[in-house]
């Protein structure tokens, strides 16, 4: 009894021993056997075989990840695109030694992603596996399927815009939306020309200024259009490009730009000065006629002075009047400035040298005020001269014997002269402004014979006919007169006391003047 139960402790004693043995062989094994990527003919594992950059094969899987239907002319670039955003540091071109110890494997991006990209020689090739050790669970399944949706929605979004964009990682293109696409599509009706819409040598780094580029699309129609391209940096590698349509705005800086040159022309050849001073007080336009009216010169002016320094400047040329003192001169130009924005301000400068200016301050837009120089000395000139030859006849009219007076259309009195006055009995210095046609006619009735004044002057002021005749006085004699209508307006009588004798005529009473 005692020997079977040591020989059934032998036993097993021995089978623990073989089974430790055992799996301690098939560990270090594992650990010894060279890592080999998934059965390079199974057509559920991704795999692709390439002979210098250039796919040879592949597997259905890897197929569906690259998004093509062959490996046909599939070059090493374009499943590196599909590879790189996961896998780091793949390689640009493939190696040429194809031996087996040819060997690497890159790790994935993500720390919770335990894939693996395998590449290793064989042959006169090399196979690139991928290998991900982790099966899919079912949450993550599930959260792909949603992440899926919400890049579906971030991409349809982008395809909406009407603007184009597109995506480089290492300098080059691997995403486009559907406004660039259309661009490239409307380019290539003309051309074969397949590199990029815009050119790289011109895009602004992210961060630094928009960069604006004209795009001309549709060859055969010439059409140009504008665009302002920013900037952003995705990550390390990948920077996102936005491209907005400003020809809108192209064409409103165009407009703009030709109605300011039509403006700067027509402004040359006014006569009248023109500066034009902005918010901040600086001049910021001026013409050909602001050089020549104040002598100042055109550095000066270009340089932007402000209102102060241009008023000091055109003092020191005395090309304004000299102030009494600099400090009550200083309060004019701050007047000057509040009148001019309320478009209050005018003066009028007579020089030493004889010259005469008008200063005109008038409000501009956006807070800006433009100051307007006439040389009115010819102006001036002729209003003296006027004003000399009005007072000369005036004074001639005084003179006259004959009684003179003028009526307006609607009854008013134009003038009189002192004739006039002495024919009505009015006192001298009495304002015409004061009288009207009616009350006229009723101190005529004193002077008048019975039935004159109605029968004979109101006829002739309506009918408003230039006549010849005469009055009947009340003393029975006949006083001539002359109607003559001016301008259709106004009505001008002389009445010819020169011809009267010398015999005073009766006072009569004045009625109370009509204001």
């Amino acid at each position: 009894m005692e020997d079977h139960s040591n020989l059934w402790i032998i036993l097993t004693a021995g089978l623990a021993t073989a089974t430790v043995v055992f799996l301690l062989l098939m560990f270090f094994s594992a650990r010894t056997a060279p890592k080999r990527p998934l059965n390079k003919t199974s057509f559920d594992a991704p795999w692709f075989r390439f002979d210098k950059n250039k796919c040879t094969s592949a597997s259905k899987a890897a197929l569906e990840i690259i998004d093509v239907q062959t490996s046909d002319n599939l070059p090493w670039a374009k499943v590196r695109s599909f590879l790189a955003p996961r896998f780091a540091d793949l390689p640009e071109t493939l190696p040429d030694d194809h031996s087996p110890a040819t060997r690497d494997a890159f790790h994935s991006r993500f720390p919770d992603d335990s894939a693996m990209v395998h590449l290793e020689g064989e042959g006169q090739h090399i196979l690139i596996s991928l290998e991900d050790p982790a099966p899919i669970s079912f949450a993550d399944k599930h959260l792909s399927f949603l992440r899926r949706r919400d890049i579906d929605l971030r991409d349809d979004a982008m395809n909406k815009l009407e603007h184009p964009m597109w995506a480089k990682r290492n300098g080059r293109i691997f995403w486009t939306n559907r406004a660039y696409r259309a661009l490239e599509k409307e380019r290539r009706k003309a051309t074969e020309d397949t590199s990029e819409i815009f050119d790289p040598a011109i895009l602004k780094a992210p961060g630094e200024t928009t960069a604006r580029v004209s795009l001309t699309v549709g060859f055969g129609h010439g059409e140009v259009h504008w665009f302002d391209i920013s900037s952003v940096q995705v990550s390390t590698d990948t920077v996102l490009h936005f491209a907005f349509n400003v020809d809108g705005l192209i064409a409103a800086e165009t407009t703009q730009r030709k109605f300011v040159q039509t403006l700067a022309k027509t402004f040359a050849q006014l006569s009248t000065g023109l500066a034009i001073f902005d918010r901040d007080r600086r001049l910021v336009l001026f013409n050909p006629a602001l050089v020549d009216l104040t002598s100042l010169p055109a550095h000066f002016l270009s340089g932007q002075p402000n209102i102060q320094a241009f008023f000091d400047r055109l003092r020191d040329n005395r090309i304004m009047p000299e102030p009494k003192d600099y400090s009550s001169w200083r309060r004019q130009i701050a007047d000057l400035v509040v009148q001019s924005a309320d478009g209050r301000y005018q003066e009028i400068w007579r020089l030493p040298n004889g010259v005469t200016y008008r200063i005109v301050g008038r409000p501009h837009p956006d807070g800006a005020i433009a100051i307007l120089i006439e040389d009115i000395s010819v102006e001036m000139s002729l209003t003296k001269r006027f004003k000399g030859q009005v007072e000369l006849r005036d004074t001639a009219l005084q003179a006259q014997r004959d009684a003179v007076v003028c009526f307006e259309s609607d009854g008013s009195i134009a003038f009189w002269n002192r004739a006039f006055l002495d024919f009505i009995g009015l006192p001298q210095g009495s304002s015409a402004k004061d009288y009207t046609l009616p009350s006229i006619m009723r101190l005529w009735k004193d002077r008048l014979s019975p039935g004159t004044v109605r029968n004979t002057l109101s006829a002739r002021l309506r009918t408003g006919s230039e006549q010849e005749g005469s009055f009947t006085l009340a003393d029975g004699r006949e006083l001539g007169f002359e109607l003559r209508v001016h301008d259709g307006n106004a009505t001008v009588i002389t009445l010819r006391c020169s011809q009267l004798p010398d015999t005073a005529p009766t006072p009569a009473k004045s009625p109370s003047p009509i204001t």
